[in-house]
């Protein structure tokens, strides 16, 4: 693949220091922690890269122990959904999409970089690093199992958003990537922060990603193993559909192209808000249920380590960020990291799912 430096990413790389496209190798750069930008560079990398370890870990052993693969179907539909999600958002020329959506972001220089420097390793980390342990802080309660896949698909999207938007909002503020103001779909914004970021991607993407885990993995495996060739197609299908969702809620923002910013947001927010209420609704109606017995050990704790150490190291990294001009949104990522501090707890007071406790799911 040859690498083309278009003016627009020259222009957004500039800002986040001396990043040479020209002499990008095509496949992969790996450059040693000394040479990183910042010191705050190594750390999120190394946290996200070793969640999307233990995410793999903990699917690997539910599937052994429990005989349900479909955690790791998950798993491995985060990567395919990567693999599909990301070339067009590095190469819109390529895919057609320099009009319409145009080039949204550029990454900084990581210490192992992919597609002629345009996507870090730790980038490819984030998908099953974040989306893995909302999903199982919500199925250790069995409300996964209790309620219809949109009910359950509504609240793992809700803990997404929590926890990712803790992330999202710092990375402008520290040079992990830079926005592109000139790109129609990063307007309007929150703080530095398209609103596209934080409810398509943050909300829609993983909404989808579970609904479709709960309709073709989870039912499936319900009724007893999966061949492996069956698996794998399903898996494929989890990943490749999953950007439907995302047109899907995009359609009011995108047909209220060239209204004033204020509706737009509003467009946007109510995304948000539709599942923020679903899932609302979800868990209110879950109270009245019995715990499921526990499970204890790895399988078990996963999740609340995995939520609080991201919690206690963004906690770090917020602390020590440099005020910039581009910054996103301290008190909304305030509230996220607040409201999954709140989950946390509350889903470490229920007891995890065991196979015997929990219902088939719907």
């Amino acid at each position: 693949m040859t690498v083309v430096c278009t003016p627009g990413y020259a222009e957004v790389a500039r800002t986040l220091g001396a990043i040479d496209c020209a002499h990008a190798p095509a496949v992969v750069s790996v450059r040693p922690p000394t040479a990183l930008a910042d010191g705050t560079m190594l750390v999120v990398e190394a946290l996200m890269i070793i969640g999307a370890i233990a995410a793999v870990v903990h699917a690997v052993l539910w599937w052994r122990r429990r005989g349900d693969p479909t955690n790791l179907g998950l798993c491995c539909a985060t990567v395919v959904y990567l693999l599909i999600l990301e070339p067009p958002l590095y190469f819109p020329d390529r895919f057609g999409l320099q009009d319409r959506v145009g080039l949204i972001f550029v990454h900084n220089l990581f210490s192992v970089q992919l597609l002629g420097d345009r996507l870090p390793l730790y980038i490819v980390a984030v998908y099953p690093a974040l989306t893995y342990p909302a999903y199982v802080l919500v199925q250790r309660t069995g409300l996964l199992d209790r309620h219809s896949p949109v009910a359950g698909a509504a609240c793992v999207a809700v803990v997404f958003q929590c926890f990712y938007e803790v992330f999202d909002q710092i990375g402008p503020q520290l040079r992990w990537w830079a926005w592109n103001p000139q790109a129609p779909s990063n307007s309007p914004a929150l703080a530095a922060v398209p609103l596209s970021s934080v409810t398509i991607f943050a909300a829609a993407a993983p909404f989808g990603m579970v609904l479709l885990t709960r309709l073709l993995l989870a039912r499936r495996a319900a009724r007893g193993p999966i061949p492996p060739l069956s698996m794998a197609l399903r898996v494929v299908a989890v990943g490749a559909l999953t950007p439907l969702a995302m047109v899907a809620f995009s359609i009011p923002y995108f047909l209220l192209t060239g209204r004033p910013d204020p509706v737009r947001a509003l467009s946007l927010w109510a995304v948000l808000a539709a599942l923020v209420i679903a899932a609302a609704v979800t868990v209110r109606r879950d109270r009245g249920h019995p715990a499921p017995r526990e499970a204890g050990g790895f399988l078990d704790r996963y999740a609340i380590v995995a939520g609080a150490t991201f919690l206690l190291v963004f906690a770090g990294l917020w602390a020590v960020a440099p005020a910039r001009t581009a910054s996103g949104s301290f008190p909304y990522a305030l509230s996220c990291a607040l409201t999954a501090a709140v989950i946390l707890v509350l889903a470490a007071r229920r007891q995890a799912l065991t196979p015997s406790a929990a219902g088939r799911p719907r």
